[in-house]
């Protein structure tokens, strides 16, 4: 199929798609996640890689172009659809293409003029009670790679089970969470996402349709457990552990500096973090946002916690609030099962609350930087440093232990399994600005504000799949001592380096020109073409 821009509405030409209503309706949801965007074949929510080439805020009269935009879409509904994909691009020296709902920061699942694999409809579930292996014994689910977070979780509940999955509602959890490690609410009571996986069920550049397990394919199995969508292989399947369901205590915790000095808050902040290594070995979470001068925890996760377990859970951190004279507000709950918690605290799915960042960057905290006290002031000055930035969102947080040992070996970042905290930096899209402007904003988010996060914080790393694209050092940063032994696998498995992701495996082999196609690193000219030169 054709890709359409959504925005086609918008404009009179060349797609004769101009519709008033649609447009107006698509101006008002353009910066937030919803169902648009990942329902499309084509279309991405991180409006970068758009590129304004065909936006809702340009003049009626402004062609709509697919600009950095798959020109065809292949809908994957079988190992077979795929070969005729790969088997096409390498007749034809095309840039091939994952999408699956296109919740991707850095620019993954889209490629100028190439043919896009769109994984979206593979999004069967099935429960299998006992799933028997080596290495586990237990309930697990199969979900197809378009299978959404929300679905997944209903999916679980209805058997009377949790799954790992991510905060935002739609992310697909096989498509690209699971494969690039997956932090979850639930991580320090199950392990990331990558950690619950029990096998892949992939179509490799071959044109093999493989099962990748800790028995089968174990080296495939390893890579895709954490390195990320889009370099090793197209995934259809993955069977994950599921975890038996109950109550879950949560709460939320707010307080702010406007009884205070913006010094004594940030001390409390410190402090916050000092505390946080007994909760959080406990199998328990935070989800917290900063400002300069707020605090707010959306998100308390204690599975297995009634009302008064939670309260003792949360208590050192009140009292220790209340001894610095802070104002706050405290409201605990107790829910029935994970997926009520789930839309308690994070929201109604599919929509949940997470809305549009353009300029993300990331950085896993490693546990000595907090709980060593001179090192916790540097933390503490780090965060306030970087919510002081213009333009950019609260600073959301995790407090996390994922050193989970209930697991096979798998390619998430070492980083991972000695972090306590977590944390995301997202500058927002502007429509009404210049492109100019988006591009100094997209500069300083690369080159000023990760680098202060990587500095101040040694023995850290990035989570890939809440990077920026343009990441210094990315092969250490986002892989850590697992990127030479992904780099041989890579090699085995897509040998001619078809699959190619912005910081992905193996992606040095190639370099974008300056029209967006992909160019062999060592030559000159491009050695994938326009998909517009080709007529199906």
């Amino acid at each position: 199929m054709d890709a359409l821009p959504l925005a086609s509405v918008c404009h009179d030409v060349p797609f004769n798609n101009y519709d008033a209503d649609l447009c107006a309706e698509l101006q008002d949801t353009w910066n937030k996640t919803k169902l648009s965007h990942i329902d499309s074949p084509s279309e991405v929510f991180n409006m970068y890689f758009k590129n304004y080439t065909c936006d809702p805020f340009t003049p009626r009269s402004q062609p709509c172009e697919l600009g950095n935009s798959v020109s065809y879409v292949i809908d994957v509904r079988s190992a077979e659809d795929v070969r005729a994909g790969i088997n096409f691009a390498k007749e034809h020296n095309i840039r091939l293409v994952i999408k699956n709902t296109g919740h991707d920061y850095a620019g993954k699942s889209t490629g100028k003029g190439g043919l896009s694999l769109w994984t979206h409809n593979l999004n069967s579930t099935q429960f299998i009670p006992t799933y028997e292996s080596s290495y586990y014994s237990g309930p697990a689910i199969k979900l197809g790679a378009g299978v959404q977070g929300f679905e997944a979780y209903a999916a679980a509940n209805a058997t009377g089970h949790r799954i790992v999955g991510g905060v935002c509602p739609t992310v697909g959890i096989a498509g690209g969470f699971s494969l690039g490690g997956g932090h979850s609410i639930l991580s320090n009571n199950h392990g990331m996402g990558s950690d619950n996986v029990l096998e892949w069920e992939v179509v490799t550049m071959d044109g093999r349709h493989l099962v990748a397990s800790p028995e089968q394919n174990s080296d495939l199995y390893w890579a895709l457990s954490g390195s990320g969508p889009g370099a090793f292989a197209v995934v259809l399947s993955m069977t994950a552990r599921l975890h038996v369901d109950g109550i879950i205590g949560g709460a939320t915790l707010a307080f702010d500096d406007s009884k205070v000095g913006n010094d004594e808050f940030w001390d409390a902040i410190g402090s916050f973090h000092e505390l946080l290594p007994p909760f959080v070995d406990a199998g328990n979470s935070f989800l917290y946002t900063l400002t300069n001068h707020a605090f707010y925890c959306f998100a308390a996760t204690m599975p297995g916690a009634d009302l008064d377990q939670a309260n003792s859970l949360i208590k050192p951190f009140l009292d220790d609030l209340a001894d610095r004279g802070i104002d706050y507000q405290y409201s605990p709950r107790v829910s029935r099962n994970f997926q009520e918690h789930f839309s308690a605290h994070l929201g109604d799915s599919p929509e949940g609350l997470v809305d549009f960042a353009t300029f993300s960057g990331s950085r896993i905290i490693p546990r000595q930087m907090v709980t060593d006290q001179t090192k916790n002031r540097v933390i503490t000055e780090l965060l306030r440093n970087a919510s002081l930035v213009d333009g950019y969102s609260p600073m959301p947080c995790e407090a996390l232990n994922v050193k989970w040992q209930s697991h096979p070996d798998n390619a998430v970042h070492p980083a991972w399994r000695d972090a306590l905290l977590f944390c995301v930096t997202s500058g927002h899209w502007d429509p009404t600005a210049s492109p100019a402007e988006m591009a100094r904003r997209q500069d300083f988010a690369v080159n000023v504000m990760q680098p202060m996060l990587d500095r101040a914080t040694p023995g850290g790393g990035v989570y890939l799949n809440e990077a920026n694209y343009k990441q210094h050092n990315w092969q250490e940063e986002m892989y850590g001592s697992n990127y030479p032994r992904l780099l041989q696998i890579k090699n085995k498995y897509d040998p001619e380096s078809l699959l190619y992701v912005n910081a992905g495996v193996g992606s040095e082999s190639w370099f974008e020109d300056t029209d967006g196609r992909l160019c062999r690193a060592e030559e000159n000219q491009p050695s994938v073409l326009d998909f517009s030169q080709f007529i199906l």
